[in-house]
């Protein structure tokens, strides 16, 4: 019965385009995180704590 009250709630949402929204919420959160990330490697880069090899292979893993 539970169940069944959880799939009408998501088929609601969905149906009203409240789903989506929700959903890309958490998804630019990822995006966030990984702008912050760039940020402080660019940072760390320009004030000479790691090398230059470092920063390229840190950039090409995000």
């Amino acid at each position: 019965m539970f169940l069944l009250l959880i799939l009408a709630i998501g088929f609601y949402l969905y149906q009203t385009g409240e789903l989506q929204r929700i959903l890309s919420k958490f998804q630019s959160n990822e995006s966030i995180h990984i702008s912050d990330a760039r940020r402080v490697i660019d940072l760390r880069y320009a004030a000479g704590k790691i090398s230059t090899e470092e920063y390229s292979k840190i950039k090409d893993l995000l």
